[in-house]
Order: C-alpha cells, then structure tokens, then sequence
C-alpha cells in the first residue's frame, strides 16, 4: 500500500509541529518550576499558570502525534484528531495574539495547522486518511 507524497508531507508536517510543542511545553512547564521556588505568593501563582499553559500545549502536541500515528495505521480516528489538533493549536495562536504576542511567532505557529486543516478539507486526503 503505497501512499502519496502529499500525504507524506502531511505527515512530515503534523511530526514536526507534534515535536515542536512538545518543546515548546517542556519550556513553559521549566519557566513555571522556576517561579515556584520565588517569591511568597504571587510568582508561585504566575508558575502554576504557565506549567498549566504547557500541560496544555503538551496535549496538544501530544493529539498531533496521535493522529501520525492513526494515519499511518489507516485509522478514521485519525480526521478528527488532526482537526481537533489544528483547530486547538489555532485557537492558542489567537489567544497569544489577543494577549500581545508578535505576529512573527504567531504567523510561525499557525502555518502548519492551516496547511493541515486544508488538506483534511480537500479531496486529496480520502486516499491517505480512510482505511483502505
């Protein structure tokens, strides 16, 4: 069964944003640990928020590697994973943005999950993503 390179690259993709926020977590979870160890009451608060913000995206990271692997095993999970995954990592770009992060960063965050939201809409993807 031979699957085509644009499923390929989809896949490639979904990889690197999965590995990407699993990074970026591990740096929100380690900012967090290091305020809890400051201050009396307020930086704790501030650590416990920012390794909740990483638990968050480290689930997030975590869908995308699960619809990797679902799509690899031809499994029809594997759709709604990836679109729950791009659309979740869409709505933490936006809500970087309302809280002032720079458009660069958040343009860099989202350009996967819109590539990967059009290929599951597009009719390329019923080769690559149904069971045989």
């Amino acid at each position: 069964m031979s699957k085509s390179s644009s499923f390929k690259i989809i896949l490639l993709l979904a990889l690197v944003q999965g590995v990407a926020g699993m990074l970026r977590a591990f740096n929100w979870v380690q900012f967090g640990v290091d305020l809890f160890s400051q201050g009396l009451l307020l930086l704790p608060l501030v650590g416990t928020v920012a390794v909740m913000r990483g638990l968050f995206i480290s689930a997030v990271a975590l869908l995308y590697l699960l619809s990797v692997v679902g799509a690899l095993l031809a499994k029809r999970w594997a759709w709604s994973t990836s679109l729950t995954a791009a659309v979740l990592n869409l709505m933490i770009v936006l809500g970087g943005l309302v809280r002032g992060a720079p458009v660069v960063q958040a343009v860099a965050w989202s350009v996967i999950p819109v590539i990967l939201l059009l290929y599951l809409f597009s009719g390329s993807r019923r080769d690559a993503l149904d069971t045989a």
